[in-house]
């Protein structure tokens, strides 16, 4: 592939969620075509981090760092801006709530904090256990401040991560490129990244431990049911598959005090409530007979079966892996109530990561191998993959 080739990927990626991005509320049929583009596109990207692709020229690799650089720099430029007034959307605002209410030893499931227009009346606390942890450090202290900073450690986390797992500079770029991302984190406050980050990190740990692979997908679903549920399939490992389900229960652990507690308000506010929700107009499926939902959803569960007799079949590279978990992500937002900007967060590393791949592959023997999964989970850990 061509320099040329590669720069106009990367073009087409960033016009691509610009789009996503400018196709909001009421614009849910062209979100979903272009969301269906970038789908469709995954295949295209595997096929690409399969063939043997020379790795960036000297000039663009330069290029990549500088621009990762700058992007990072403006990135906390705009953090800077934000924190000093912060106006956060209620996904934080609830968040920090829960975490009061927490503090004072009363189960936010069973209180009246979100008490939105889309609360259908589950007036509780809509988001899991590990969301409420990962915000209270500094949440209790700084309030709305606190969020911000948060997200920023766990951009800064995220980014540690698909630097270790692309091998190459170019995925966290396509990541820090996008305006989608930092507006969503640092001027919204959306939380979504404490769910992605387990996500990173178990897809990390699929060579290495399956144990710790599983807890980190658990932890992920005990933030926020998408986008690990969906993603569960792409990091099924090679081996000790039953560690890898006993690292999930052990994940899930921080739910169950609250489901004890209160069982009611707590499978009304997470289960009945999602389960209630109506089609908004940022989703092609608003205004749409609900048997069309129905189709839906089991696209999906058929989508997330075959990733998983797939992944447990021919347990593909972190490439592959990274791809399966992107289209699964953007298929749980197609096949949901809403397509909102701050669930793009849910896929996007995981497709820079895929890009990363077909476009800067790792250089090296050991990290070639993992590209291309030729080596099992305990050659590549003997290798320092």
């Amino acid at each position: 592939m061509s320099t040329i080739a590669k720069l106009g990927a990367i073009i087409l990626f960033w016009l691509a969620i610009g789009l996503i991005q400018t196709f909001n509320w009421g614009s849910g049929v062209p979100k979903a075509v272009v969301m269906l583009l970038v789908l469709a596109a995954v295949p295209f990207a595997l096929a690409a981090a399969r063939k043997p692709v020379a790795p960036l020229a000297p000039a663009l690799a330069r290029t990549v760092a500088i621009a990762f650089w700058l992007c990072l720099a403006l990135n906390l430029a705009y953090f800077g801006a934000r924190i000093v007034a912060p106006h956060v959307i209620d996904i934080a605002t609830t968040t920090l709530a829960a975490g009061q209410a927490l503090l004072h030893g009363a189960n936010p499931y069973a209180l009246p904090i979100d008490t939105g227009p889309e609360a259908a009346g589950f007036t509780g606390y809509k988001y899991l256990p590990a969301m409420i942890a990962a915000y209270l450090p500094l949440g209790a202290s700084l309030g709305e401040r606190g969020v911000l900073l948060t997200n920023l450690v766990l951009l800064l986390g995220c980014l540690a991560l698909m630097r270790q797992l692309a091998g190459a500079r170019l995925a966290p770029l396509l990541l820090l490129m996008l305006p989608l991302v930092a507006e969503q984190i640092f001027a919204k406050g959306a939380t979504d990244l404490a769910a992605v980050l387990p996500l990173l990190a178990g897809l990390a740990l699929v060579g290495r431990s399956s144990f710790w692979c599983g807890v980190c997908v658990g932890l992920s679903i005990s933030t926020k049911l998408l986008p690990g549920a969906a993603m569960l399939p792409a990091l099924i490992p090679a081996e000790r598959r039953g560690h890898y389900a006993a690292g999930v229960a052990v994940g899930l652990l921080p739910i169950l005090p609250f489901l004890i507690a209160g069982p009611r308000s707590f499978i009304d506010n997470i289960v009945l409530f999602n389960l209630a929700r109506f089609p908004d107009d940022t989703s092609w499926l608003h205004a749409l007979p609900p048997a069309i939902a129905t189709v839906a959803h089991v696209v999906l569960a058929a989508g997330m079966v075959a990733a998983a007799l797939y992944v447990w079949r021919s347990n593909p590279p972190i490439a592959a892996r990274s791809g399966i978990a992107a289209m699964l992500g953007i298929a749980s937002i197609l096949a949901g109530p809403g397509a909102h900007h701050n669930y793009q967060l849910w896929w996007l590393p995981f497709y820079a990561i895929l890009l990363s791949h077909a476009l800067a592959p790792p250089r090296g023997e050991a990290c070639q191998a993992r590209r291309f999964g030729y080596t099992s989970g305990a050659e590549a850990d003997a290798k320092g993959v």
